[in-house]
Protein backbone atom coordinates (compact mmCIF):
# COMPACT_ATOMS: atom_id res chain seq x y z
CA UNK A 1 0.00 0.00 0.00
CA UNK A 2 1.29 3.44 -0.92
CA UNK A 3 2.27 5.79 1.90
CA UNK A 4 1.29 9.42 1.49
CA UNK A 5 4.22 11.80 1.84
CA UNK A 6 4.55 15.57 2.15
CA UNK A 7 7.51 17.86 2.65
CA UNK A 8 7.13 21.57 3.40
CA UNK A 9 10.32 23.66 3.51
CA UNK A 10 10.10 27.17 4.95
CA UNK A 11 12.93 29.69 4.94
CA UNK A 12 12.37 32.04 7.88
CA UNK A 13 14.92 33.20 10.48
CA UNK A 14 16.08 29.61 10.06
CA UNK A 15 15.04 26.81 7.73
CA UNK A 16 12.16 24.59 8.83
CA UNK A 17 11.34 21.23 7.28
CA UNK A 18 7.85 19.91 8.05
CA UNK A 19 6.91 16.37 7.07
CA UNK A 20 3.59 16.13 8.92
CA UNK A 21 0.65 18.28 7.80
CA UNK A 22 -3.06 17.83 8.51
CA UNK A 23 -4.28 19.11 5.16
CA UNK A 24 -3.05 21.01 2.14
CA UNK A 25 -4.78 22.55 -0.88
CA UNK A 26 -3.16 24.11 -3.94
CA UNK A 27 -5.10 26.00 -6.62
CA UNK A 28 -3.63 26.69 -10.06
CA UNK A 29 -5.70 28.48 -12.70
CA UNK A 30 -5.27 30.24 -16.03
CA UNK A 31 -8.06 32.61 -14.98
CA UNK A 32 -6.33 33.99 -11.86
CA UNK A 33 -3.19 36.07 -11.43
CA UNK A 34 -2.13 34.19 -8.31
CA UNK A 35 -1.80 30.50 -7.47
CA UNK A 36 -2.46 29.77 -3.80
CA UNK A 37 -1.51 27.11 -1.27
CA UNK A 38 -3.24 26.59 2.09
CA UNK A 39 -1.40 24.44 4.62
CA UNK A 40 -3.08 23.23 7.82
CA UNK A 41 -0.50 22.26 10.45
CA UNK A 42 -1.04 19.61 13.17
CA UNK A 43 -2.80 20.85 16.32
CA UNK A 44 0.07 19.89 18.57
CA UNK A 45 3.15 21.22 16.90
CA UNK A 46 6.23 22.44 18.72
CA UNK A 47 8.98 24.47 17.10
CA UNK A 48 12.26 23.43 18.72
CA UNK A 49 10.17 22.39 21.75
CA UNK A 50 8.70 25.89 22.01
CA UNK A 51 5.13 27.05 21.61
CA UNK A 52 4.18 29.80 19.19
CA UNK A 53 4.67 29.92 15.45
CA UNK A 54 8.04 31.43 14.43
CA UNK A 55 6.91 32.12 10.86
CA UNK A 56 6.35 35.48 9.22
CA UNK A 57 4.65 36.98 6.20
CA UNK A 58 7.04 36.81 3.25
CA UNK A 59 8.85 33.62 4.35
CA UNK A 60 9.63 31.47 1.31
CA UNK A 61 7.76 28.16 1.02
CA UNK A 62 8.47 25.06 -1.03
CA UNK A 63 5.95 22.16 -1.03
CA UNK A 64 6.57 18.66 -2.37
CA UNK A 65 3.98 15.87 -2.41
CA UNK A 66 3.92 12.21 -3.38
CA UNK A 67 3.89 8.60 -2.29
CA UNK A 68 6.59 6.57 -0.52
CA UNK A 69 9.06 9.48 -0.52
CA UNK A 70 8.82 9.77 -4.32
CA UNK A 71 8.13 13.50 -4.14
CA UNK A 72 7.08 15.97 -6.83
CA UNK A 73 7.42 19.71 -6.54
CA UNK A 74 3.88 21.04 -6.07
CA UNK A 75 4.24 24.68 -5.04
CA UNK A 76 6.84 27.41 -4.58
CA UNK A 77 5.89 30.75 -3.10
CA UNK A 78 5.66 32.94 -0.01
CA UNK A 79 3.60 33.06 3.16
CA UNK A 80 0.92 35.72 2.88
CA UNK A 81 -0.82 35.00 6.17
CA UNK A 82 -0.15 33.01 9.36
CA UNK A 83 -3.38 32.03 11.10
CA UNK A 84 -3.72 32.75 14.82
CA UNK A 85 -6.17 29.93 15.59
CA UNK A 86 -5.43 26.26 16.28
CA UNK A 87 -4.79 24.36 14.07
CA UNK A 88 -2.59 26.97 12.41
CA UNK A 89 -3.28 27.59 8.74
CA UNK A 90 -0.66 29.09 6.43
CA UNK A 91 -1.97 30.91 3.36
CA UNK A 92 0.68 31.17 0.66
CA UNK A 93 0.92 32.78 -2.78
CA UNK A 94 3.19 32.04 -5.73
CA UNK A 95 5.70 34.42 -7.32
CA UNK A 96 2.92 36.96 -7.89
CA UNK A 97 3.30 37.78 -4.18
CA UNK A 98 6.54 39.62 -4.96
CA UNK A 99 5.05 41.53 -7.89
CA UNK A 100 2.34 42.86 -5.56
CA UNK A 101 5.01 44.88 -3.78
CA UNK A 102 7.26 45.66 -6.74
CA UNK A 103 6.70 49.29 -7.88
CA UNK A 104 6.13 49.89 -11.57
CA UNK A 105 8.31 52.03 -13.77
CA UNK A 106 5.86 54.68 -15.07
CA UNK A 107 6.32 54.99 -18.79
CA UNK A 108 4.42 56.16 -21.87
CA UNK A 109 4.69 54.45 -25.26
CA UNK A 110 3.70 55.69 -28.70
CA UNK A 111 3.58 52.11 -29.97
CA UNK A 112 3.98 49.38 -27.36
CA UNK A 113 4.04 45.60 -27.38
CA UNK A 114 2.98 43.53 -24.40
CA UNK A 115 6.40 41.91 -24.15
CA UNK A 116 8.15 45.28 -24.30
CA UNK A 117 5.99 46.75 -21.54
CA UNK A 118 6.55 43.76 -19.26
CA UNK A 119 10.32 43.62 -19.83
CA UNK A 120 10.64 47.32 -19.06
CA UNK A 121 9.22 46.63 -15.59
CA UNK A 122 12.30 44.69 -14.51
CA UNK A 123 10.49 41.44 -13.75
CA UNK A 124 13.14 39.06 -12.43
CA UNK A 125 11.67 35.85 -13.88
CA UNK A 126 11.58 34.68 -17.51
CA UNK A 127 8.59 36.06 -19.47
CA UNK A 128 6.69 34.13 -22.11
CA UNK A 129 4.18 36.12 -24.18
CA UNK A 130 1.72 33.88 -26.01
CA UNK A 131 1.11 35.58 -29.34
CA UNK A 132 2.53 39.04 -29.94
CA UNK A 133 0.15 41.64 -28.53
CA UNK A 134 0.48 45.11 -30.01
CA UNK A 135 -0.86 47.59 -27.48
CA UNK A 136 -0.43 50.73 -29.57
CA UNK A 137 -0.21 53.96 -27.57
CA UNK A 138 0.03 52.85 -23.94
CA UNK A 139 0.78 54.39 -20.56
CA UNK A 140 1.84 52.46 -17.43
CA UNK A 141 -0.05 54.06 -14.55
CA UNK A 142 -0.50 51.24 -12.01
CA UNK A 143 1.36 51.42 -8.69
CA UNK A 144 2.72 47.85 -8.66
CA UNK A 145 3.59 45.31 -11.34
CA UNK A 146 0.79 43.01 -10.13
CA UNK A 147 -1.66 45.91 -10.43
CA UNK A 148 -0.42 46.48 -13.99
CA UNK A 149 -1.10 42.81 -14.77
CA UNK A 150 -4.53 43.20 -13.17
CA UNK A 151 -5.28 46.18 -15.41
CA UNK A 152 -4.18 44.20 -18.47
CA UNK A 153 -6.46 41.35 -17.34
CA UNK A 154 -9.44 43.73 -17.33
CA UNK A 155 -8.49 44.47 -20.93
CA UNK A 156 -8.52 40.78 -21.86
CA UNK A 157 -4.82 39.93 -21.36
CA UNK A 158 -4.31 37.22 -18.74
CA UNK A 159 -1.08 36.64 -16.81
CA UNK A 160 0.05 33.93 -14.41
CA UNK A 161 3.10 31.97 -13.32
CA UNK A 162 4.07 28.38 -14.10
CA UNK A 163 7.02 26.70 -12.42
CA UNK A 164 9.23 25.14 -15.09
CA UNK A 165 12.70 23.60 -14.91
CA UNK A 166 13.25 24.87 -11.38
CA UNK A 167 12.13 28.45 -11.93
CA UNK A 168 8.97 30.54 -12.14
CA UNK A 169 7.98 31.67 -15.65
CA UNK A 170 5.49 34.50 -16.22
CA UNK A 171 2.97 33.73 -18.97
CA UNK A 172 0.96 36.56 -20.49
CA UNK A 173 -1.43 36.75 -23.43
CA UNK A 174 -5.00 36.39 -24.68
CA UNK A 175 -4.97 32.75 -25.81
CA UNK A 176 -2.58 30.08 -24.61
CA UNK A 177 -1.71 27.46 -27.22
CA UNK A 178 0.98 26.04 -24.98
CA UNK A 179 3.22 23.52 -26.75
CA UNK A 180 0.51 22.15 -29.01
CA UNK A 181 1.59 18.71 -30.18
CA UNK A 182 3.79 17.97 -27.19
CA UNK A 183 3.52 14.73 -25.24
CA UNK A 184 0.45 14.33 -23.06
CA UNK A 185 1.20 14.90 -19.39
CA UNK A 186 -1.19 12.21 -18.20
CA UNK A 187 -3.91 9.85 -19.41
CA UNK A 188 -6.87 9.79 -17.04
CA UNK A 189 -8.80 6.56 -17.58
CA UNK A 190 -11.73 4.67 -16.11
CA UNK A 191 -10.63 1.79 -13.90
CA UNK A 192 -7.04 3.03 -13.68
CA UNK A 193 -6.73 6.49 -12.16
CA UNK A 194 -10.13 8.13 -12.62
CA UNK A 195 -11.82 8.78 -9.27
CA UNK A 196 -14.83 10.75 -10.51
CA UNK A 197 -16.23 12.07 -13.79
CA UNK A 198 -19.53 13.28 -12.33
CA UNK A 199 -18.72 16.87 -13.31
CA UNK A 200 -18.07 16.01 -16.97
CA UNK A 201 -20.47 16.85 -19.78
CA UNK A 202 -20.26 15.81 -23.41
CA UNK A 203 -20.93 18.27 -26.22
CA UNK A 204 -21.59 17.61 -29.92
CA UNK A 205 -20.63 20.18 -32.52
CA UNK A 206 -23.71 19.57 -34.70
CA UNK A 207 -26.15 20.23 -31.85
CA UNK A 208 -24.14 22.77 -29.86
CA UNK A 209 -25.55 26.26 -30.13
CA UNK A 210 -23.10 29.01 -29.27
CA UNK A 211 -22.89 32.74 -29.62
CA UNK A 212 -19.53 34.47 -29.26
CA UNK A 213 -19.29 38.09 -28.20
CA UNK A 214 -15.80 39.43 -28.90
CA UNK A 215 -14.66 42.67 -27.30
CA UNK A 216 -11.51 44.53 -28.31
CA UNK A 217 -10.29 47.28 -26.02
CA UNK A 218 -8.67 50.07 -27.97
CA UNK A 219 -5.39 51.76 -26.94
CA UNK A 220 -5.39 55.30 -25.61
CA UNK A 221 -5.50 57.81 -28.44
CA UNK A 222 -5.91 55.13 -31.13
CA UNK A 223 -9.63 55.54 -31.80
CA UNK A 224 -12.61 57.45 -30.53
CA UNK A 225 -14.23 54.24 -29.34
CA UNK A 226 -12.79 52.67 -26.20
CA UNK A 227 -14.19 49.25 -27.15
CA UNK A 228 -15.23 47.47 -30.33
CA UNK A 229 -17.76 44.64 -30.01
CA UNK A 230 -18.96 42.01 -32.48
CA UNK A 231 -21.18 38.94 -32.12
CA UNK A 232 -21.05 35.79 -34.25
CA UNK A 233 -22.75 32.41 -34.08
CA UNK A 234 -26.25 31.29 -33.14
CA UNK A 235 -28.53 34.11 -31.97
CA UNK A 236 -30.20 31.81 -29.43
CA UNK A 237 -26.93 30.09 -28.44
CA UNK A 238 -25.09 29.98 -25.13
CA UNK A 239 -23.12 33.19 -24.82
CA UNK A 240 -19.32 33.08 -24.56
CA UNK A 241 -17.55 36.40 -24.12
CA UNK A 242 -13.95 36.77 -25.28
CA UNK A 243 -11.63 39.72 -24.80
CA UNK A 244 -8.72 40.91 -26.89
CA UNK A 245 -6.81 44.11 -27.50
CA UNK A 246 -6.22 46.59 -30.30
CA UNK A 247 -8.07 44.81 -33.13
CA UNK A 248 -10.04 46.55 -35.88
CA UNK A 249 -13.67 45.52 -36.39
CA UNK A 250 -12.82 43.28 -39.35
CA UNK A 251 -9.90 41.68 -37.47
CA UNK A 252 -12.11 41.20 -34.43
CA UNK A 253 -14.85 39.51 -36.47
CA UNK A 254 -12.36 37.15 -38.13
CA UNK A 255 -10.85 36.29 -34.73
CA UNK A 256 -14.32 35.69 -33.24
CA UNK A 257 -15.22 33.32 -36.11
CA UNK A 258 -12.01 31.35 -35.52
CA UNK A 259 -12.75 31.08 -31.82
CA UNK A 260 -16.32 30.00 -32.53
CA UNK A 261 -14.99 27.12 -34.63
CA UNK A 262 -12.56 26.17 -31.90
CA UNK A 263 -15.29 26.18 -29.26
CA UNK A 264 -17.90 24.46 -31.41
CA UNK A 265 -16.48 20.96 -31.58
CA UNK A 266 -17.16 17.50 -30.22
CA UNK A 267 -15.64 16.97 -26.82
CA UNK A 268 -15.94 17.24 -23.07
CA UNK A 269 -16.45 20.14 -20.69
CA UNK A 270 -16.23 20.25 -16.91
CA UNK A 271 -13.77 18.53 -14.61
CA UNK A 272 -12.44 15.12 -13.56
CA UNK A 273 -10.90 13.96 -10.29
CA UNK A 274 -7.81 11.76 -10.34
CA UNK A 275 -5.02 10.64 -8.01
CA UNK A 276 -1.84 12.63 -7.49
CA UNK A 277 0.64 10.04 -8.75
CA UNK A 278 1.67 12.58 -11.39
CA UNK A 279 0.81 16.18 -10.65
CA UNK A 280 -0.82 18.23 -13.40
CA UNK A 281 -0.28 21.96 -13.95
CA UNK A 282 -2.41 24.48 -15.83
CA UNK A 283 -1.73 24.36 -19.60
CA UNK A 284 -0.62 20.72 -19.37
CA UNK A 285 -2.20 18.35 -21.90
CA UNK A 286 -4.45 15.67 -20.40
CA UNK A 287 -5.97 12.75 -22.30
CA UNK A 288 -9.34 11.38 -21.19
CA UNK A 289 -10.36 7.74 -21.72
CA UNK A 290 -13.79 6.67 -20.47
CA UNK A 291 -14.81 3.00 -20.43
CA UNK A 292 -12.01 2.24 -22.89
CA UNK A 293 -13.04 4.96 -25.35
CA UNK A 294 -10.68 7.84 -26.22
CA UNK A 295 -12.44 11.14 -25.57
CA UNK A 296 -9.71 13.53 -26.66
CA UNK A 297 -6.74 15.49 -25.32
CA UNK A 298 -7.42 18.74 -23.47
CA UNK A 299 -5.49 21.65 -22.08
CA UNK A 300 -5.82 21.89 -18.29
CA UNK A 301 -7.57 25.15 -17.44
CA UNK A 302 -7.53 24.80 -13.66
CA UNK A 303 -6.12 22.26 -11.19
CA UNK A 304 -7.00 21.92 -7.50
CA UNK A 305 -4.64 19.60 -5.59
CA UNK A 306 -5.87 18.28 -2.24
CA UNK A 307 -3.77 16.40 0.31
CA UNK A 308 -5.22 15.04 3.54
CA UNK A 309 -7.38 12.31 5.06
CA UNK A 310 -8.74 11.33 1.63
CA UNK A 311 -5.26 10.97 0.16
CA UNK A 312 -3.67 12.97 -2.66
CA UNK A 313 -6.15 13.99 -5.33
CA UNK A 314 -6.43 16.44 -8.21
CA UNK A 315 -9.53 18.03 -9.67
CA UNK A 316 -8.71 19.02 -13.25
CA UNK A 317 -10.94 21.46 -15.15
CA UNK A 318 -10.70 20.91 -18.89
CA UNK A 319 -10.05 23.75 -21.31
CA UNK A 320 -9.62 23.62 -25.08
CA UNK A 321 -9.51 20.29 -26.86
CA UNK A 322 -6.09 20.16 -28.51
CA UNK A 323 -6.06 16.68 -30.09
CA UNK A 324 -8.16 13.62 -30.78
Amino acid sequence: MYRLTARVEIESTRKWVITQVTALQIERSTEDLTDTCKITLPKRMLWDQREGVPLRRGDKVRVSLGYDDDLQLAFVGYIREVGFKTPVELVCEDEMYRLKTQPTLPKAYKSATLEGVLRDQGIATPIRVMGEQHLGAYRVQADTVASLLGTLKEQGIRSFFRYEDGQAVLYSGVLFDHDVGKATRQVIATGINLISDSQLKQQHADTLRLKVKAISLQPEGRRKKKKIKVEVGDKDGELRTLHTYNKSESELRQWAEQELQRLKQDGLTGSVTTFGARLIDKLDHVAIRLEGKRMGVYQAKKVVIKYGADGLRQEVTLGYRVAQ
